[in-house]
């Protein structure tokens, strides 16, 4: 199950289309954020992108009927993956200049490793041939060479010729696969390149760089642009057509690094190796970002296992904690064994993370990932199909406003008539109105003069009533001053005439400057001691103490649980 997708696929699942040049896969890839699982994968051995697609949806339909997917992803031979590295100190701000220099360490890349003009593996890929008889169709080839290195006159035979001498295939075998050969061949081998930052420049660990030397990697794809938008237009064109879909292709994948979703991310250092029928590859992984990357082309040789395991001791490929490995045509398991006793490590098989028995089908699953959100890091896909143009702009929408024209002019003229028409009589009856409104205006205003004089008069009793109103407000106001100035002066007396035995805990006015002041106290004596600095404090203010619990008055407090309550009850003294 896999548990670390960030979001669900569409309803009717996603179209991965796999190109290696001889056939066309086309799987459908279902299921939830949890879980992806396959729904049908269907082969065309038709080469051509139209014919190809219309057998593979032809199959599809016997399976799906109506339910079809129309977000496709496409897989394709041609479009090769690299780490490329670039100096800071070369690095433009310009994007433009920054992609010209990708793509142009790429070219040298897409070259070297591009299988589509090795003959022998088409011939396999074909199913003409198998692994041995290829190795030894290529040692054959060398012979032929080194024959012609000698002067004898005679040049080396090529693959095909050889091929025919030791009666392998036929003529026609041979012309099928040239065919072929041509087609992915274009003669129009500009590239179409996308990039993608790497998180993390890299760095010497001995710090001899000075900064202006610093490494930027970046992630590139490049595949040639006329097989790309031969794709894209073999699509275009079936899509709609009968029984298929209205198609959206999203993006253009490499093989290479394709299972790179299916690992995860994790801060171990880990080593992907994919065994590919036309190279192998290999990546090391760590921390959502690929350290290292390299391609191992076998499309025209046998594989050299052993510059593999010289590949991998070197550099960003030494100490790794785990190994993941994919071996899609099920025929390295002596190379893996080999590597195993190399690295020391155990492999990994993906398929265990997929609860697939097919790893042929773990590219296809790996894109779908990626296309999904789980890792946006580690590939670079290429664009797929633009965004279709608004419906404005359609030629057919040109034509049927072009042919709207004249009607519609006719009847905005007609509609503009009538308008004017209908304005006149709007205007005629609005005068009309408005002199009747003249004639009851004149009465309303005699009433309202009348209504007016009873309004003045009532204003001003009511101003009167509002300037007495001020008059009291004033008056509260004053009194208001005047208490907030009193219990100003009170409230220090109160808390300078307390001992330390004494403790208030209300004051509350019950009369007109009339107080009642309760609290606690330890003794009598702290009672007593509060009642004589109280009155004492009060004359400043014309107050006195009229009841108290003090000795003094000739009363005691009463004591509850321990201590002695006390009331006091402060008056203002009456003028003389």
């Amino acid at each position: 199950m896999l548990s670390f997708l960030h979001k669900k696929t569409a309803g009717k699942g996603i179209l991965v289309l796999k190109v290696n040049g001889f056939d066309l896969k086309a799987t459908v890839i279902n299921g939830s954020r949890d879980e992806l699982k396959v729904t049908v994968s269907v082969t065309s051995h038709k080469v051509e992108p139209i014919a190809a697609l219309g057998d593979v949806f032809e199959q599809l339909q016997n399976v799906l009927g109506k339910n079809m997917p129309n977000t496709v992803l496409l897989l394709h031979v041609s479009a090769i993956s690299g780490l490329v590295e670039v100096t800071e100190s070369f690095e433009s701000e310009d994007k433009g200049n920054l992609l010209e220099m990708l793509r142009w360490e790429m070219e040298g890349i897409v070259a070297t490793q591009s299988p589509n003009w090795d003959l022998g593996w088409l011939l396999m890929g074909r199913g003409y041939i198998n692994a041995e008889q290829r190795e030894a169709l290529t040692t054959l080839v060398a012979e032929e060479k080194n024959m012609a290195a000698q002067p004898s006159g005679r040049g080396p035979m090529r693959y095909g010729e050889v091929a025919l001498r030791e009666q392998m295939v036929s003529k026609e075998q041979i012309s099928e696969c040239l065919h072929i050969q041509q087609q992915l061949q274009l003669s129009d081998q500009r590239l179409l390149t996308q990039w993608r930052p790497q998180l993390e420049k890299a760095s010497d660990s001995a710090g001899m760089l000075d900064g202006s030397d610093a490494v930027k990697k970046y992630l590139c794809t490049s595949m040639p642009i006329a097989q790309h938008q031969q794709w894209l237009e073999a699509v275009k064109k079936i899509s709609g057509s009968a029984n298929v879909p209205r198609l959206n292709l999203r993006q253009v994948y490499p093989f290479a690094g394709s299972t790179v979703p299916l690992v995860g991310e994790s801060d171990e250092t880990i080593l992907l190796t994919e065994f590919h029928q036309a190279y192998i590859y290999c990546a090391v992984l760590s921390n959502g970002r690929v350290l290292d990357a390299a391609m191992i082309k076998c499309s025209n040789q046998p594989v050299d296992i052993s510059a593999v395991a010289d590949l991998i001791g070197n550099g960003a490929f030494v100490d790794i904690a785990r190994w993941f490995v994919a071996d899609f045509n099920h025929a390295y398991s002596e190379q893996i064994s080999y590597l195993e006793t190399v690295l020391a490590l155990t492999p990994e098989s993906l398929v265990s993370r997929t609860q697939l028995n097919d790893e042929a089908l773990l590219c296809e699953l790996g894109v779908a990932q990626h296309f999904l959100g789980a890792s946006p890091l580690l590939l670079a896909p290429l664009a797929g199909m633009p965004p279709p143009d608004p419906f404005y702009r359609s030629k057919n929408f040109k034509v049927f406003m072009g042919v709207l024209t004249v009607p519609l002019f006719i009847a905005a003229y007609e509609g503009y008539y009538h308008w004017t028409l209908e304005n006149i009589k709007r205007e005629l009856i609005t005068k009309e109105e408005q002199l009747n409104r003249l004639k009851e205006s004149k009465k309303e205003q005699r009433k309202e003069s009348q209504e007016a004089g009873k309004n003045i008069q009532l204003f001003e009793a009511k101003q009167k009533d509002l300037t007495q109103l001020q008059s009291e407000k004033q008056l509260v106001e004053q009194v208001i001053v005047k208490r907030q100035a009193f219990m100003a002066r009170l409230l220090p007396v109160l808390s300078e005439s307390i001992n330390d035995g004494v403790v208030l805990e209300t004051l509350k006015e019950t009369k007109w400057y009339e107080f009642s002041l309760t609290g606690k106290a330890v003794d009598q004596a702290s009672i007593d001691d509060f009642n004589q600095v109280l009155s004492i404090s009060l004359e400043a203010l014309h107050m006195y103490v009229a009841k108290s619990p003090s000795n003094f008055s000739g009363d005691t407090a009463l004591m509850q649980n321990g201590v002695y309550a006390f009331e006091f009850l402060l008056k203002h003294q009456e003028a003389e």
